[in-house]
C-alpha cells in the first residue's frame, strides 16, 4: 500500500511509542475515577464471550461510534479461504503464529506479564482461535456482527493490558521495550495471522493462488482497522505483507527467557491434545524453519529438536501436497480434511471452562464442512 516503503527503522521506532491514543485516553479517564477497577474489569473481559454490560464498555463503544466498519467490498475471498482450510489455519495458528509472537523479544514481555497467557496456554489458543473464527465469517465485520464485536473486545482488552503491565510493582516495565502492545507489535501479530498463516498453509501443501493470498491479506487489514492498527501498518497485498513481516522480524525476533518459557508451556499443552509426544515440536520446527519473519525461529524459542514424529509431519505434508495436485479439478476434493488438523479442532471443542461452558464455538455450517463435532 502507499507509504509502506517509508516504514524504515526510524518510522517503526516511532510506532513503538504509540499504543491506541483514542482508547488509551478513555481508559485513563475511567481508571482515574475508579482506580480499583483495572484488575476486575480485565478478568471480566477475559471470561466473557462477548463485550459485557459495563459503563466503560458503553463509553468505549460510544467513543468509537463514528468509526465506520471496514469496507466489506471484496471481503468474501478471505472468509472463503478460511472456510476451505479452517482446521489447517487453526493448526498453523497454534504451531506457528503463536510461537512467532513469543519470538518477538520486546512484544513477548507483555504476554509474559499477563500471566493468564502463560499459566493457561490452551485457553490462550482457544481464545485466539475463537477470535479468528469470529472475524473470518461472511458479514462478520459489519457493526454488531460477531467479528466486529470480537475485534472491539480485543481492542479494549489491549488498552487495559497496557495499563496493567505498567502498573505491576513487582515486575517493572522497561521503557526500552516500547509502549506495551504498541503499533509495531500489533502489526506484527496481525501479520502472523495473515501472511504467517499463508506461508504455513503452503508448507502444509495447500494450493493458494496469488489472488487468494492478496484477498486474505485484505481481510486481515480490515480486521486490523477495527483493532486500531495504523493505516500504514496494514498492507493489502501478500508481497507487501511479506516485506513488512521480514522487516519487523529482523528488528524484533530474538532469544529471550520469556519466549522460551511460553513456548515450552504451549508445546506441552498441544502435545496433550495430540497425545503423541514430540509431535508439537516437530510440527513447529517444520513450520518455523522458514517464515516471512525469519528463518529457524524454532531455534530462537529453544524448541526441542524434533523426534521421530518429524517424519510423520513431512509425510502428511507430502501426502496432502500430492493429493491436492492430483485432485485440483475434482469437485469437493479440497474439502477432504486433514486428520491432524481436524483432530485439533475436535479436541478444542471438547475443552470446557471451569463453569462447564465450552469456550470454543464453531458455526454449524463449518462443523459440517470441516467434519467435526456431531458431524464427524
Amino acid at each position: 500500500m502507499p507509504g509502506l516503503c517509508l516504514l524504515d527503522d526510524e518510522s517503526l521506532d516511532r510506532f513503538r511509542a504509540v499504543g491506541d491514543p483514542v482508547v488509551d485516553q478513555l481508559v485513563h479517564e475511567y481508571l482515574e475515577r475508579s482506580p480499583g477497577e483495572l484488575g476486575p474489569l480485565c478478568r471480566q473481559l477475559f471470561s466473557a464471550p462477548r463485550l459485557p454490560k459495563h459503563s466503560l464498555v458503553d463509553a468505549y463503544l460510544e467513543r468509537l461510534a463514528g468509526n465506520a466498519a471496514p469496507d466489506a467490498e471484496g471481503f468474501t475471498q478471505g472468509p472463503e479461504l478460511f472456510d476451505l482450510y479452517g482446521p489447517e489455519v487453526l493448526l498453523v495458528l497454534g504451531s506457528c503464529a503463536l510461537p512467532l509472537a513469543y519470538a518477538a523479544g520486546n512484544g513477548v514481555q507483555v504476554v509474559a506479564r499477563a500471566r493468564r497467557l502463560k499459566d493457561d496456554p490452551i485457553r490462550r489458543l482457544c481464545d485466539t482461535a475463537q477470535m479468528v473464527i469470529n472475524v473470518m465469517q461472511p458479514g462478520a465485520l459489519a457493526v454488531g456482527g460477531v467479528g466486529w464485536s470480537s475485534a472491539r473486545k480485543v481492542r479494549l482488552i489491549h488498552a487495559l493490558m497496557r495499563r496493567l503491565v505498567q502498573a505491576e510493582p513487582g515486575c517493572p516495565w522497561d521503557p526500552a521495550w516500547g509502549t506495551p502492545i504498541n503499533q509495531e507489535d500489533q502489526a506484527g501479530t496481525l501479520l502472523t495471522f495473515s501472511v504467517g498463516v499463508l506461508h504455513g498453509l503452503r508448507r502444509m501443501g495447500a494450493t493458494i493462488s496469488a489472488e487468494q493470498g492478496d484477498a486474505y491479506i485484505r481481510a486481515w487489514a480490515a480486521v486490523g482497522e477495527l483493532l486500531g492498527v495504523d493505516d500504514a501498518l496494514r498492507p493489502e497485498t501478500e508481497s507487501d505483507a511479506t516485506a513488512l513481516a521480514t522487516r519487523i522480524g529482523g528488528r524484533q525476533i530474538r532469544k529471550t527467557p520469556e519466549g522460551a518459557e511460553l513456548s515450552r508451556h504451549l508445546l506441552a499443552s498441544v502435545d496433550n491434545l495430540f497425545r503423541l509426544p514430540g509431535y508439537a515440536a516437530s510440527l513447529s520446527h517444520f513450520l518455523l524453519d522458514d517464515t516471512a519473519f525469519g528463518a529457524k525461529v524454532a531455534d530462537v524459542l529453544a524448541i526441542p529438536p524434533p523426534n521421530w514424529t518429524r517424519w510423520l509431519v513431512r509425510a502428511r505434508a507430502t501426502q496432502k501436497r500430492g493429493a491436492l495436485r492430483l485432485l485440483e479439478h475434482v469437485p469437493g476434493a479440497k474439502r477432504r480434511r486433514s486428520f491432524v488438523a481436524r483432530h485439533l479442532v475436535q479436541q478444542l471443542l471438547l475443552l470446557k471452562r471451569p463453569d462447564n461452558h465450552v469456550p470454543f464455538e464453531v458455526p454449524e455450517r463449518l462443523k459440517v464442512q470441516w467434519c467435526v463435532g456431531a458431524h464427524r
